[in-house]
């Protein structure tokens, strides 16, 4: 499983949410700038207008009006209930007081309204020349946010089919049949996801003609082999009908082995809760072994495995404890995390790793090879863990879950 903080998806959050953070405060401090930029602005208008009324002062109405008028400025009589008085920050006013101007800036709809305080009356003229609003600001604010934001929705469509490919690996991997991954796309994803499914189709296909070889092989296997040891069965005691008795055997043995091996490559699972006591019985049933050379306690739990193929694991070690033991009983014990089969015994004369290989088999064992090589493959597939120990002149392998 991938860590939050190493999946592309947490860093693609990560990323855009840094950006975003980034883009606010740069647009905030743009709107900071661009209002100290209109403070700036009014108070030049305000020494402005001051300058020409006092440059007029002695021309006559027509010609101080036409002044004001070409700088854009308009008398007007007085303010609406609508104006709004604009506090200007602290070295504006300083700047205007230095100067000795006396204003008030008003916003209403219309735009801005300047009252000059001259001698013992209030003066009020609107601000004519003032250059509509510009959002620049606001709308690069906006185009970069609606950029960023496609840019991440783009993204993540195209890096979410990673999700969905990942669990249907997953899925394949622990024997389902994957759904078709094909996509229809152009980008890298979909070329490594056709990819893939085009190898998928052709493993598939081998492993389905491979299947359907053993499975032919097995039953052409089988109809002679039923065959012949019934034939064995009618024949008079002797020598050679045992010997033919135990060849047959061994064949059919073989033939069961190989269709769990198939089985277990087939990854074809069918996991269901079932009572180990009963997979046991089961095993015992299969190996025609009486009870009383093994003795079973605490196996009364059920757990989800592959009832079938499970029993098989635990038949081929209770086959392996029995045939190397060298006394009985043999003992089977669970305790809810695992089930272990004990035997006494010579130690190993080879590790433990090679013995669990298929087809490694001691001199005159009179096995074939295979029966660790399952148990080992039966407890991978369920994800269990095969453990070996051997103490004080006793075989433990035990069974995780």
């Amino acid at each position: 499983m991938i860590s939050r903080r190493h999946s592309v998806f947490f860093k693609l959050h990560a990323f855009f949410f840094l950006a975003i953070v980034v883009l606010i405060l740069l647009f905030l401090s743009a709107l900071n700038e661009q209002k100290e930029q209109k403070f700036h602005l009014l108070a030049h208008r305000s020494m402005e207008l001051s300058r020409i009324l006092e440059e007029t002062a002695i021309h006559s109405c027509t010609e101080q009006n036409k002044e004001l008028q070409e700088a854009g400025f308009k008398h007007i009589d007085t303010i609406t209930s609508q104006c709004e008085a604009i506090p200007l920050p602290p070295p504006m006013r300083s700047k205007l007081r230095s100067r000795n101007i006396s204003v008030t800036i008003y916003k209403d709809r219309d735009g801005f309204v300047y009252a000059l305080a001259r001698q013992h009356c209030t003066m009020y003229y609107r601000d004519t020349a003032e250059e509509p609003t510009y959002y620049f600001v606001w709308f690069l604010f906006f185009a970069l946010m609606g950029g960023l934001v496609n840019m991440y929705l783009l993204l993540w469509s195209n890096l979410k089919p990673l999700k969905h490919l990942y669990e249907q690996i997953q899925r394949y991997g622990e024997g389902e049949e994957i759904i078709d991954i094909h996509s229809s796309g152009k980008d890298e994803i979909a070329l490594i996801s056709n990819a893939l499914h085009d190898a998928l189709e052709k493993q598939n296909k081998l492993k389905k003609s491979r299947e359907l070889f053993l499975r032919n092989m097995m039953h052409e296997l089988k109809t002679p082999i039923t065959k012949g040891k019934l034939i064995v069965e009618l024949e008079e005691p002797s020598p050679n009908r045992n010997l033919l008795s135990k060849l047959f055997s061994r064949l059919e043995r073989l033939i069961r082995q190989m269709a769990d091996i198939e089985k277990m490559h087939a990854f074809s699972l069918t996991k269901n809760p079932t009572s180990l006591d009963s997979m046991i019985q089961t095993a015992l049933d299969n190996l025609m072994i009486e009870e009383k050379i093994v003795e079973i306690s605490g196996c009364t739990q059920s757990i989800m495995v592959d009832s079938e193929l499970f029993t098989s694991a635990l038949q081929n070690l209770i086959d392996n404890a029995i045939r190397h033991a060298t006394s009985y009983p043999i003992h089977i014990d669970c305790d809810g995390t695992k089930i272990c089969i004990r035997n006494s015994g010579e130690p190993l004369k080879r590790p433990v790793e090679e013995a669990l290989q298929a087809f490694v088999t001691e001199r005159g064992d009179g096995g074939l090879g295979l029966g660790l090589y399952i148990a080992q493959s039966v407890c991978e597939l369920h994800r269990f863990d095969l453990h070996y120990e051997y103490e004080e002149g006793i075989h433990h392998f035990c069974i995780r879950f």
